[in-house]
């Protein structure tokens, strides 16, 4: 009861509060974009746009992996000038690569349209890299003030972010038909404008050797990471990629249309995320690790009681749902609702574990086990969806998830176990005397 009562008084409820608030504003504009499409673009092109999301999801993993993860973990270590010098380091060290990145895809997009590739997939795919400028600008800007335990920041830069590309989409949407292309490029457009909004205020100043000394710092742990998102991504999204290729973009559309109602638990996931591992990290650094423990175990019970509850008022109000939001195209998409929301659970619960050997630092365990799971992930889903359809997919992504959070939550107690010598729920004697201390000192 101690712990809840901590934990309810703490400033990581406040913290958590306003990320959640961030993550509803993100999920409220992925959804008017989802919504929008699946009314206005046929259910191929609606299809398109999924294949593309998961996509720049992807771009986005890797940045996490080279330079948001290992910035999330090793801000806290960082004192005075050499925090700011750290952050621009990491900031001007993304040109490097996503300039010329951009180009060269821009140009083999060229090549393949000259090789009578579809009109529809070609924009869709320069939109797309053109977009990845300000998508990477914009969350490594996220990723820096969530690392700073600044979530308000995060906050105004997101609703500045929604009210500029609506807008942007509002006038496309006058003077243009609206079409995936067009979503990207007002994606981009607006990411872009934020982003140097926003960096004008940071003072950051361009060194080249303190960019080669940073990156090289956080390679030693990003090598880790980049291996465990790609496979990661692999895992999550194989049953999308072989769905298509064995069934068509109309069952990718009409499986992510299944998703989308989903879509707002999946953001309050990575909203937890980005606050907790910087969290994590800070109480890492004060040998702590028991009450992060605890306070994981508690955000665990909490939101697969709030899925439960979502799940329920999703599935009561279907009918009017369908009539609203979606179309008849999509009316079979409800029957996926209850496998995606074991899927997310599953995912939250394996999350914690995941955060916990982020804080540690234990990447490698993070890649080795998702390696596994994903072949796993990957077989079954070959498998089951040539057998059973979407149905198979979704079976799949629920055996290769369970295994990894089993996989995960084993390796977690094992580096706990080998830090404090204790089992993963003991440790609140060491709580109670860390308090002591603070106040014989004077600093409680």
């Amino acid at each position: 009861m101690n712990i809840l009562k901590q934990f309810s008084k703490s400033s990581l409820i406040f913290k958590t509060g306003i990320a959640s608030i961030d993550q509803a504003v993100l999920s409220f504009l992925n959804f008017f974009v989802s919504i929008l499409l699946i009314k206005t673009v046929a259910k191929v092109e609606f299809g398109y746009y999924n294949y593309a999301f998961a996509i720049s999801l992807f771009l986005l993993s890797i940045q996490n992996a080279i330079i948001n993860a290992p910035l999330a973990v090793l801000f806290a270590s960082k004192k005075g000038a050499k925090k700011q010098n750290y952050c621009a380091a990491l900031f001007y060290g993304q040109f490097i690569g996503i300039l010329p990145a951009v180009c060269i895809a821009l140009a083999g997009i060229a090549v393949m349209r000259f090789w009578q590739m579809d009109a529809t997939q070609t924009s869709i795919a320069a939109a797309v890299s053109f977009a990845a400028i300000g998508l990477l600008l914009r969350e490594f800007l996220r990723a820096y003030y969530f690392a700073d335990e600044s979530p308000l920041r995060v906050l105004k830069l997101d609703i500045f972010y929604a009210v500029v590309f609506l807008t942007l989409l509002a006038i496309s949407y006058l003077i243009f038909k609206i079409n995936v292309a067009i979503v990207f490029i007002s994606i981009g457009i607006s990411s872009i404008l934020i982003s140097l909004f926003y960096w004008r205020s940071t003072g950051w100043r361009y060194h080249l050797q303190s960019i080669r000394e940073s990156y090289k710092e956080n390679w030693n742990f990003g090598r880790w990471i980049l291996f465990g998102v790609i496979v990661t991504h692999v895992q999550n999204y194989s049953y999308l990629y072989l769905m298509g290729a064995l069934i068509g973009s109309e069952a990718v559309a009409e499986v992510s249309a299944s998703k989308l109602l989903l879509r707002p638990l999946v953001l309050a996931m990575t909203g937890w995320r980005k606050i907790a591992v910087p969290h994590g990290s800070r109480l890492r650094e004060q040998q702590r690790l028991d009450l992060f423990l605890k306070q994981q175990l508690i955000a665990c019970l909490i939101f697969v009681f709030i899925i439960a509850v979502y799940v329920i008022l999703l599935l009561s109000f279907s009918g009017v749902l369908l009539r609203f939001l979606l179309t008849e195209n999509y009316a079979n998409s409800f029957n996926y609702t209850i496998a995606w929301s074991v899927i997310i659970a599953i995912q939250f619960i394996g999350l914690h574990a995941l955060n916990g050997l982020v804080v540690t630092k234990n990447f490698h365990i993070i890649a080795k086990a998702n390696f596994v799971t994903m072949l796993i992930c990957i077989g079954c889903a070959f498998f089951l969806i040539r057998s059973h359809g979407i149905e198979g997919g979704l079976i799949a992504l629920i055996v290769g998830d369970s295994m990894l959070a089993l996989g995960l939550w084993f390796f977690y107690g094992k580096v706990l176990y080998a830090k404090t010598k204790k089992p993963l729920l003991s440790g609140l004697k060491k709580e109670v005397l860390y308090k002591l201390h603070r106040k014989d000192s004077g600093t409680a």
